[in-house]
């Protein structure tokens, strides 16, 4: 980076010098320092705005992520969630964006905003319904002048993809991925949302965060991290949920949340991070272009709370109708504290997936369900916590009494300078996979600026790791793992679900047609189209036959990391014991490898070997280093050849795997799952024909090694990606003398057509109902592939898409509601149309209703088919099969008929497409039967109104489950 740089960026400032104070702004890295895989350069704008850049050019896209230095530790404590709730709002647009006549609309909206906060400060029933009531009122006179997702509408006309924002204890970051031919619409579009934004359908935005606070109480998971967060942080926000309370949420305040806005929302507590196809000195250029102009303030301290610290075990409990799980977590220091490293490893010692103490002791050894541990870090302090699932056969106390015993294994040394090696392998490794990702680049350089950590010290992170001895290890451990913890249960029971009612607005008007002038400007700026990348044989990969099957290759251009798939023909549905045989293999050792030592062997290699397996497919899924290729593919075929199973290990195996099949009957995910499981396939559903209590009980271990031990001798595929040229892995795959079987044939997927209308109702005690949609279309048909893409993108791409306009935004139904077309993975195979949402209890009946209306009758619009057929194109243009997906992506091709890349044929029909073909495609979906499911609270979902939506009947968990 040339000195240039500095004088433009770095010269007098305009804005004076008040506002530095207190912004703590990374030094500058104008050159990539050496070793640094990013290449990655620090700048500062003269208004503060932090600048990192990860030049990347292998694909024509940019990963854009804005971090701000605020999150739910800078919430006010009399409006939690605040944090959260901006985040959203950031997504209305500005006073140039999602609006027509921003003057008439403010008008409304500065009433809104004054009503809000006399019912902030109201505490009297009647008189907060009469101001709920007038703001309803105002909201819809707003809404008149409102183009809701005007902004997420731009992104799908420009290209962008991935647009989304998360919210944690210390940052809100915004994340885009956009054409590098749209980096100058990029600018100029975020910096006006930045600038000036406008809070506008405030009220339908805190409905839908309402909703997402209701998912979160239906998740077993957060309930319980949420109690151990209060234990262990007491009166500090890290003890707040994200979310915020839901007193705070019910009673929101605008002129708060535009004062934290302006408060943290400024350009030295800001970077913008950058990775893609871009030259570091034209990047730096558009941003001082674009957001130089932005105004600097100073970011105030913030408000000081003193972090507990207990001296003996704080134990606290919630309850929840899922499987039980103990959560003990120790303080820690700050990521910054010199110690961190040495901890990060220490958690690695413990829980590294395939050979830490815990993975080992307790999880291979069939101890409990599942063990683990990690790292929670933050500015001011965090946790190093371990959890555990216990057995049927254990309580929680016991559970705990294990995870306590590996923390003393821990202590007192049981490891040793081969494990540490092993450990800094796979921390290399995972470094190389990060420099492929656009997006994990600038996640990392965004990390560093939210925690005040100098890029100089970020990029050298696997370094100091590297200087982590044994002793540090066993020091950390014996210095932070006493007796002061939090110790969290959650048991079996019956949670206290709170009231809620329906917030009873008015739905606003969302028609279509509505431009701002701002973003006509925007989508017609010109850009060099993006010639799109089709995939040629010979070219972008290589086919090869083998007497076992056919090869596919694919060169890495990034490192010497390499993956291989080999895909079989064959799954449950062909050998009942399949998938069980192959979840004792992940729990056997390989020859005379016992299953520890086996697992120790692959973590040090680097590699890492899974294996899955469905109703008529399974695979073997191997990666790591290149140079180790021949002996992980050794060590992988010994394993089936020649199993070592420890005594006892099926028995174990099979009661852990019991107990897991009363937890799923209660776990309301895979609960939903089923039942439209069922609802899809009847009978034949995917988890029916899972292996019952009775069928596991009757495994013979005889049985499964044969299993394993014919495993290759049927045909399969191949994919890889790496550096070895195709002869190579054919020499490498293919034993010599080896004759192959025929796989059997596969049976093609058909769903149910119950031939009228019906809904399926599953009682479940929760918040939330969960609601789903279905109807079988047609066998697969390669000619229709684009009519699949345009209803799906139509009805369900993104935030400006049928289902989520109606849905969400118009009316906060969900925080997340979906639906589409589903193709097939097979030829052969029927589709079938689709949606999903989940919903506040009492909005069931006029949720499903209005999910089934848009999936009936397709809303038929010029303005958003023009932007979804835009959106469609800019997507073939820029968005190229990434090199780790070529050959996966070919082998799919394969399995749906097509002996090359489909993508040109599909594009030429796209650019010619229109409203009517579309509508045509549509129209058969006005009169096939649906089947609406939904699971949910019986008491207070009124099934007798659900026979508007067709006849109900209700499924019980033992008619979806086979055990």
């Amino acid at each position: 980076m040339t000195h240039v740089f500095l004088a433009v960026l770095l010269a007098g400032s305009a804005f004076g010098a008040s506002w530095e104070q207190g912004s703590r702004l990374p030094k500058t890295v104008l050159s990539p320092l050496p070793g640094d895989g990013l290449k990655a350069t620090v700048h500062r704008l003269k208004n503060g705005l932090s600048v990192y850049l990860s030049p990347n050019h292998e694909t024509p896209r940019i990963s854009a992520w804005i971090a701000v230095r605020a999150g739910s530790r800078s919430d006010p404590s009399d409006s939690t969630g605040m944090a959260h709730y901006l985040e959203h709002m950031f997504f209305k647009g500005s006073s140039r964006l999602g609006t027509l006549d921003p003057k008439k609309e403010q008008a409304h909206l500065d009433a809104i905003s004054k009503l809000y906060e006399e019912h902030f400060v109201t505490t009297d029933t009647a008189k907060r319904k009469d101001l709920y009531a007038r703001i309803d009122k105002q909201n819809v006179e707003a809404a008149k002048f409102a183009i809701p997702n005007e902004l997420d509408k731009t992104y799908k006309q420009l290209g962008f993809r991935g647009i989304n924002a998360f919210t944690s204890n210390e940052m809100t970051v915004y994340v885009t991925d956009m054409p590098k031919n749209r980096f100058e619409a990029w600018g100029k579009l975020e910096s006006d949302r930045f600038k000036g934004p406008v809070f506008r359908l405030f009220q339908t935005e805190i409905e839908t965060v309402y909703e997402e606070k209701n998912r979160s109480m239906d998740n077993p998971g957060r309930i319980l991290y949420e109690a151990l967060g209060k234990s262990l942080y007491g009166n500090h926000p890290y003890g707040r949920t994200v979310l915020g309370s839901m007193e705070h949420l019910k009673n929101p305040s605008l002129a708060k949340m535009y004062a934290y806005q302006r408060r943290y929302y400024v350009p030295n507590n800001m970077a913008i991070a950058l990775a893609g196809d871009f030259e570091p000195k034209e990047a730096l250029k558009l941003v001082e272009r674009w957001f130089g102009g932005w105004t600097p303030r100073p970011v105030p301290a913030p408000e000081s709370y003193e972090l507990p610290k207990p001296t003996w075990t704080v134990r606290t409990e919630v309850k929840y109708e899922s499987e039980e799980q103990a959560i003990l977590a120790w303080p820690i220091p700050s990521n910054a504290h010199p110690d961190y490293d040495a901890l990060v490893v220490m958690d690695m010692v413990m829980d590294n997936s395939e050979s830490g103490i815990l993975n080992l002791t307790l999880n291979q050894a069939q101890k409990v369900k599942r063990a683990g541990s990690s790292v929670s870090s933050m500015n001011e302090g965090g946790s190093w916590q371990m959890w555990v699932v216990p057995k049927d056969s254990q309580t929680l106390e016991e559970a705990e009494a294990l995870l306590l015993g590996a923390a003393d294994k821990l202590k007192a040394g049981e490891f040793s300078e081969d494990d540490l090696k092993a450990i800094i392998t796979n921390f290399e490794i995972s470094e190389k996979r990060k420099l492929e990702s656009n997006d994990a680049r600038v996640g990392e350089m965004a990390m560093s600026f939210v925690r005040f950590d100098e890029w100089d010290r970020a990029s050298r992170r696997l370094e100091r790791l590297k200087k982590v001895t044994r002793e540090d290890v066993l020091r950390v451990a014996r210095k932070y793992l006493g007796w002061g913890r939090v110790s969290a249960f959650r048991r079996k029971g019956k949670p206290e679900i709170p009231s809620m009612e329906k917030p009873g607005f008015t739905k606003i008007d969302i028609a279509r047609g509505r431009e701002s002038a701002f973003y006509k400007e925007l989508v017609s700026m010109p850009a060099k189209p993006i010639e799109p990348k089709w995939l040629e044989e010979g070219q972008d990969y290589q086919v090869r036959t083998a007497p076992w099957g056919r090869l596919v290759t694919s060169k890495n251009p990034f490192n010497d990391l390499f993956q291989l798939q080999l895909e079989f023909a064959r799954g449950s549905r062909h050998e009942k014991a399949l998938c069980a045989a192959l979840d004792l293999l992940d729990l056997s050792g390989a020859g005379t490898l016992k299953a520890e030592d086996f697992k120790k062997k692959l973590y040090a290699l680097g590699t890492d070997l899974k294996t899955s397996c469905g109703e008529q497919e399974s695979s073997i899924h191997l990666s790591g280093l290149e140079q180790n290729l021949e002996e992980s593919l050794q060590l992988m075929r010994q394993r089936f050849e020649e199993p070592n199973i420890a005594e006892d290990t099926l028995k174990k195996m099979v009661e852990v795997q019991v107990g897991a099949h009363k937890d799923n009957k209660i776990n309301p995910n895979y609960a939903a799952y089923a039942l439209g499981e069922w609802a899809g396939r009847g009978p034949e559903s995917a988890v029916l024909g899972e292996l019952s209590d009775a069928e596991l009980k009757a495994l013979d271990e005889g049985r499964l090694k044969e299993v394993l031990k014919g495993f290759f001798a049927f045909k399969h595929r191949a994919a890889y990606v790496g550096s070895r040229k195709p002869e190579e892995l054919l020499a490498l795959l293919t034993p010599p003398g080896k004759t192959y079987a025929d796989n059997p044939e596969r049976k093609p997927v058909r769903y149910r057509r119950p031939g009228k209308e019906e809904v399926l109702f599953t009682h479940r005690d929760m918040v939330q109902s969960q609601v789903g949609l279905l109807a079988a279309d047609e066998v697969y048909a390669p000619e229709r592939a684009v009519d699949y893409h345009f209803y799906s993108d139509y009805m369900g791409g993104g935030m400006s898409s049928v289902i989520f306009q109606e849905v969400r935004e118009a009316r906060a139904m969900a925080y997340s509601a979906s639906g589409g077309y589903a193709q097939a993975d097979h030829q052969g195979d029927e589709t079938r149309l689709w949606g999903r949402l989940g919903t506040q209890a009492d909005k069931t009946l006029d949720a499903s209703t209005l999910l089934k209306s848009l999936l009936t009758k397709l809303p038929a619009s010029e303005d958003r088919f023009r932007e979804t057929k835009r959106s469609i194109e800019e997507r073939y243009r820029t968005s190229p099969v990434e090199f780790r997906r070529v050959p996966g992506t070919v082998l799919y091709w394969e399995d749906l008929g097509f002996a090359k890349d489909p993508r040109p044929e599909r594009f030429r029909k796209s650019l010619a497409y229109t409203l009517k073909d579309l509508e045509g495609f549509a129209a058969r979906f006005e009169n096939s039967p649906k089947t609406v499911y939904i699971l949910g609270n019986r008491s207070r979902v009124d099934l007798e109104a659900l026979k508007k939506l067709g006849e109900v009947s209700e499924k019980t968990l033992d008619e979806l489950f086979p055990y």
